[in-house]
């Protein structure tokens, strides 16, 4: 790219004389710079992308050609659809039966449906990070305790103590292992930040920016802005347009981190928020949050670090010397926290906690309801809130404690080692980055296409998932690989070596998605998105052939 910019510099010095023609060619030499600028920023690309959305959005107002492209799109969902639903549900269900059912009935029917979903075998991911089997001391003990809370409100913590209680100490112990209160091995107090209980990492992220938003709007910003990776969890975008914020997306550096020089540049007045990643869900690897909060610092900016993954695991990598990098409240500058407990924590789904460096910030997410005929005001987005996952949360910290959660990040590290070791040696693939901890990003190489390679796991039953920019296909570690990671590393083994054999071997499953997403305008993925939400709430009945 140096290169062709001196190029066009010395093909367009102005001739000397006629002020006219230089100012001309200065026009076109400006001009010119700034789109190879863009070009570098964005890569080739993104830059093929949008003018191919410019040139489909035209395009479809042609008489023929939208029915055409909506067709194309009308395909996909159907394909889609068929992988979800199928021919149908044989039992689905529109309305209320007349009569409700009997107990037997239901829990027969529970079994059954339960048993097609394969979680338990071991190769299936699906954001659970722990072993599930119904059978080992964990899973009794959360199961024990969401029956003993599972008709609760959290809206109504003067009744419900024993929630509240459970509530308030999840958070007082994170904000601790976060080195924002009190420190219990040292028995002295840190950071006196507060934090809320949440039912998810979205949910936590959606706080957290909200407070920025009000924090500006304190400061005169009304039109704010927030700085972020590409790598950045799509939460955030979500938040961003939840709330009115101009969302600034830079491309990672070589290392697939948040560059600080490239923060501080994109840096405006506007800018209420610096968003990092510890570590970012496509590569595994922790945002340098120590020298991305001296920047924001100097320039009175928050700095918001996205924990949900990390979480436990990573506060565990911290106490063990592995990780050696301050990513939490020891980091003057870092200002809030999202950490996700029904993660590494090992929790049930649906439960997340949001931590803000000050109370004073932490107030500004609330939103007190004066002037109604009656007063209101919670803790999250959410009113109602069963109780039955606090209660299962809570019990797993107890359970596993400071001790337990050590281990089990050896055991997960030591897991991470062993395919990383294995990718090494398989020829046609490789390491794209070293990760920090949770996911190893595998990429192909020697003409070995990795969404094929990523589609003919999924055939063989794997969970897999898959990014662009560069293709990647991401393994994410949990407790049950323990007993099926012989298996994985046999059936990758065999994939690839097919994969390098037959360099034309259709792409399927996820991995077509991405592949396509690679050069289809953001318009058209974003109307095949929104089927697909469309698609998981179809009820669809199974039709019998005559």
């Amino acid at each position: 790219m140096d290169q062709i910019i001196n190029f066009l510099k010395a093909i367009l010095t102005p001739p000397t004389g006629g002020w006219g023609r230089k100012a001309e060619h200065a026009l076109v030499l400006l001009l010119l710079f700034k789109v190879l600028k863009f070009v570098r920023a964005r890569g080739i690309t993104a830059c093929f992308k949008m003018v191919l959305s410019y040139v489909i959005g035209g395009a479809r107002q042609l008489p023929g050609v939208g029915g055409l492209v909506n067709e194309e799109i009308e395909k996909e969902v159907r394909t889609i659809e068929k992988k979800m639903l199928g021919s149908g549900d044989p039992n689905a269900n529109f309305f209320l039966p007349q009569k409700g059912w009997t107990e037997e009935q239901i829990l027969t029917l529970a079994d059954d449906m339960k048993k097609n979903d394969f979680f338990e075998e071991g190769k299936k991911w699906a954001g659970i990070y722990h072993e599930v089997n119904g059978e080992c001391p964990l899973d009794k003990i959360q199961q024990n305790m969401w029956c003993k809370f599972v008709n609760t409100n959290g809206l109504y913590p003067g009744v419900f103590k024993s929630c509240r209680k459970f509530e308030s100490e999840i958070v007082a112990m994170i904000i601790a292992m976060l080195n924002g209160g009190p420190a219990a091995k040292e028995g002295a107090w840190g950071r006196e930040a507060t934090g809320l209980l949440t039912s998810g990492g979205t949910e936590s992220i959606l706080i957290s920016i909200l407070s920025y938003r009000e924090e500006g709007r304190k400061k005169g910003i009304f039109e704010p802005e927030i700085i972020c990776s590409r790598a950045a969890h799509g939460a955030l975008d979500k938040a961003c347009f939840y709330f009115g914020i101009k969302l600034v997306k830079l491309e990672a550096n070589k290392n697939f981190q948040l560059d600080v020089n490239e923060v501080r540049n994109a840096i405006t007045p506007n800018t209420v928020c610096v968003y990092a990643s510890a570590p970012s869900f496509p590569h595994g690897i922790v945002d340098p949050i120590e020298e991305l909060a001296k920047v924001t610092k100097a320039k009175g900016v928050g700095l918001h670090v996205d924990n949900c993954l990390g979480g436990f695991y990573l506060s565990s990598l911290s106490r063990l010397g592995i990780f050696k990098k301050k990513f939490d409240f020891r980091v003057p500058g870092v200002t809030t926290i999202s950490i996700d407990v029904h993660k590494y924590g090992f929790a049930p789904k649906g439960c997340s906690v949001v931590c803000f460096a000050n109370n004073e910030l932490r107030s500004l997410s609330l939103h007190p309801v004066t002037t109604g005929l009656t007063l209101y005001v919670t803790p999250t987005l959410q009113g109602s809130r069963g109780q039955g996952v606090t209660a299962a949360a809570w019990a797993t910290m107890m359970n596993t404690g400071i001790e337990g959660y050590n281990n089990i990040a050896n055991q997960l590290h030591g897991l991470i080692d062993r395919v990383i070791e294995a990718v090494n040696n398989i020829d046609g693939i490789k390491i794209a980055v070293r990760p920090d901890l949770a996911i190893v990003p595998i990429a192909g190489e020697k003409g070995v296409n990795i969404f094929a390679v990523s589609g003919l796991m999924e055939e063989r039953g794997w969970s897999v998932f898959t990014s662009r920019d560069p293709a990647l296909m991401g393994w994410c570690v949990g407790q049950q690989y323990e007993r099926v990671l012989d298996d994985w590393i046999k059936d990758l083994t065999e994939v690839v070596k097919f994969v390098k054999a037959n360099p034309n071997t259709p792409i399927t499953g996820s991995g077509a998605v991405y592949g396509a997403a690679t050069v289809l305008p953001d318009d058209v993925l974003d109307e095949v998105m929104r089927n697909y939400v469309g698609v998981t709430m179809k009820v669809k009945q199974q039709v019998k052939e005559e």
